[in-house]
């Protein structure tokens, strides 16, 4: 029988600080030299951590408990990914996809090739909540098609990452999104209102950035390779105003401000009856894409690549590491090293801008030592979140600053699980399209300057400055709940 009673031993700085190495260095060990599945380590961490906190005087029954009430956080954002998985599979099969992706290359004119990449992979991004998804369909095919007009590889990944990871930071059924207002608790549409300040200066230096280096390039887009993939898509699926239904769909409710989860199931289902009525798919094998996938037997190479993908099943992967992660995350919350490592750092915090930097800088550290976006954002906003009303700032500055570092951060680090996905999907090297992501660069300088000069810095309490008020918002339940709102 566990002892309830026993004495417990409080956490010191160099134990969490050693607690914590020994963690990044088994997901480094797993993500490069064993080359496992990052969930399967976060699970077995569970044997190193039950110990350490036997050690410290807890129960295993504790630890356990700590690890599962951590993971309420992010039931959420594991519900809406794997909707995201049956919206990207529905959204194939009604033709909406394709459709957007057709439409994109035809009316791309070569002038503005690269400007062009970046728009279209942004709209694909922000209604499919995926930068890896639209990096993997619209931008395979967008870099063949620079590839056949002289420009290099490196370039145009450039133009779709950086559209990709626009689109994907503006939308509300984007897993980084979900990810980040998780771990602060703040409202998602509040969150992403917030980041546009940030976001569209950003954006439009960058489309002005690619217009200019698109005017080196003055080649044919017109090349035997496109014209093939958009005779597959149009031979394969009707493109229409019905295959839009589903993008309408969930564009719709998200206007009216309904929840991610809801807006992406909407559009998941109305993809079926899309699917079913329009695209004369037989009802069993389109009920089956909501959670399998859409899988089109085709001799094209690029058409498989870009079609065959999506499903609820595509998606329990990345759910399996959000889940175990969360569940470390929790179990060093409860041992207090969380606690004791943002001690640490607060006390050498100075200003706010000392603490967006600090934020920002973690979500680089953590996406280069963990290897995983995800685990960078969860980390980096458990550890950081609480610093915040030390400060008098609303937990939307953390989220912001967590996605300027661990979210952006992710793409400059060659061997992060994110950049490796995006080098495979499109055939390049970091190194190439590093130089080419303006966007990325952009980001986390105009927050820092934003804060710098205390413009969009939102406070809790108005009446006071950036001050601690940490002790006077433990005595206010009201402004606790209003202030995940604002």
């Amino acid at each position: 029988m566990e002892n309830n009673n026993k004495k417990r031993k409080e956490m010191s700085l160099g134990a969490a600080v050693c607690i914590f190495l020994v963690i990044c260095a088994a997901i480094a060990i797993q993500k490069v030299v064993i080359k496992g599945d990052m969930g399967s380590m976060f699970f077995m961490l569970w044997v190193f951590l039950i110990p350490v906190g036997i050690y410290f005087g807890h129960t295993s029954s504790e630890m356990e408990r700590a690890a599962i009430e951590f993971t309420h956080k992010a039931v959420a954002a594991i519900l809406v990914l794997l909707a995201a998985g049956a919206l990207i599979g529905t959204w194939i099969s009604s033709g909406t996809t394709p459709a957007l992706i057709y439409y994109g290359l035809k009316f791309i004119s070569p002038k503005i090739f690269l400007v062009a990449s970046m728009l279209l992979c942004s709209v694909v991004s922000l209604f499919c909540g995926t930068s890896n998804g639209t990096v993997g369909t619209a931008g395979v095919a967008l870099v063949g098609i620079g590839n056949s007009m002289g420009i290099p590889t490196g370039i145009t990944a450039g133009a779709v990452i950086c559209g990709a990871f626009f689109g994907d930071k503006m939308s509300p059924v984007s897993d980084t999104n979900i990810l980040s207002t998780s771990i602060t608790g703040v409202n998602m549409f509040k969150h992403i209102r917030y980041m546009v300040f940030d976001q569209v200066p950003g954006y439009i230096i960058s489309l002005i950035f690619f217009f200019i280096v698109g005017l080196r390039y003055t080649g044919s887009i017109t090349n035997e390779s496109t014209i093939q993939l958009m005779q597959g898509l149009q031979d394969n699926f009707n493109m229409g105003f019905f295959a839009f239904l589903p993008m309408l769909v969930t564009g719709g409710l998200l206007a009216m401000k309904q929840s991610s989860l809801l807006a992406i199931l909407g559009g998941a289902v109305m993809g079926i009856f899309v699917s079913i009525f329009y695209q004369g798919m037989n009802p069993m094998e389109a009920v089956n894409v909501f959670y399998s996938g859409f899988s089109l037997e085709t001799s094209s190479e690029a058409l498989s690549t870009l079609l065959n993908r999506g499903g609820v099943a595509d998606m329990w992967g990345l759910a399996g590491i959000t889940l175990f992660g969360f569940t470390v995350a929790g179990m060093l919350d409860y041992l207090e090293v969380l606690k004791k490592l943002a001690e640490a750092v607060s006390s050498r915090i100075r200003s706010i801008t000392g603490l967006a930097f600090i934020t920002i800088l973690f979500g680089f550290v953590g996406n280069a030592i963990s290897l995983s976006q995800n685990f960078a954002i969860v980390m980096t906003g458990t550890l950081m979140n609480p610093i915040y009303p030390k400060y008098n700032l609303l937990p939307k500055n953390c989220s912001r600053d967590l996605q300027a570092g661990g979210t952006y951060g992710a793409m400059f680090i060659p061997w992060n699980n994110n950049t490796i996905f995006v080098c495979g999907a499109l055939g390049v090297t970091a190194t190439s399209f590093i130089p080419y992501i303006p966007l990325l660069y952009l980001t986390p300088v105009i927050v820092l300057i934003y804060t710098v000069i205390r413009y969009k810095v939102d406070r809790i309490y108005d009446d006071v400055g950036f001050v601690d008020v940490s002790a006077r918002l433990e005595n206010d339940p009201d402004m606790q709940k209003a202030m995940l709102d604002r």
